[in-house]
């Protein structure tokens, strides 16, 4: 079942720089190429890890940066970065520079994580049905109940194509 957290979710507001560099460090992880064999799947970036690949571009870009000035932009010590440093950021977490500077920017890239996240989060199948029920009008509880109908269905169908009677579990008397 689905729970009420993720049916309407509340966007964190992302007034300031701090803010928007927190948001992208708590949502954009390293991929399983950048761990290796740490065994650390899921697990937020470090300041380090990100100044080591805008530094390791600084050949092409001229951009250079420090992981303690990373620190000081995410705690909002320092706020008035260069524009070189905001477009390395941007570059290096996949998102449009905009982001950091523009309050419309900043709300769409945040839509648009917060989409992929639901995209890993569950089947992309009801990602999209929640999207289709959506734009038909449904209230979020009328896409819940839907949603909800869909995997008692589906665990219906699964029960029947493994030779079993077709009922769900709890339904058997």
């Amino acid at each position: 079942m689905i729970d009420d957290q993720h049916v309407e979710q509340e966007l964190p507001p992302l007034d300031t720089l701090a803010a928007r560099l927190e948001y992208l460090f708590e949502k954009i992880r390293p991929t399983p190429e950048e761990l290796g064999d740490s065994h650390e799947p899921g697990r937020k970036y470090t300041n380090r890890e990100i100044a080591d690949k805008i530094n390791a571009t600084a050949g092409e870009t001229g951009v250079t940066i420090s992981a303690a000035y990373i620190g000081e932009l995410r705690r909002g010590v320092a706020s008035d970065p260069r524009t070189s440093h905001i477009r390395a950021l941007a570059s290096v977490f996949g998102v449009n520079t905009g982001y950091f500077v523009d309050d419309a920017a900043a709300r769409r890239t945040q839509e648009q994580l917060t989409l992929l996240s639901e995209l890993r989060r569950m089947d992309v199948k009801q990602v999209a049905l929640r999207q289709v029920l959506t734009d038909n009008g449904l209230s979020a509880t009328d896409t819940q109940l839907i949603e909800q109908m869909v995997a008692r269905l589906r665990a219906v169908a699964e029960g029947a194509g493994s030779g079993e009677d077709g009922a769900a579990p709890g339904d058997r008397s």
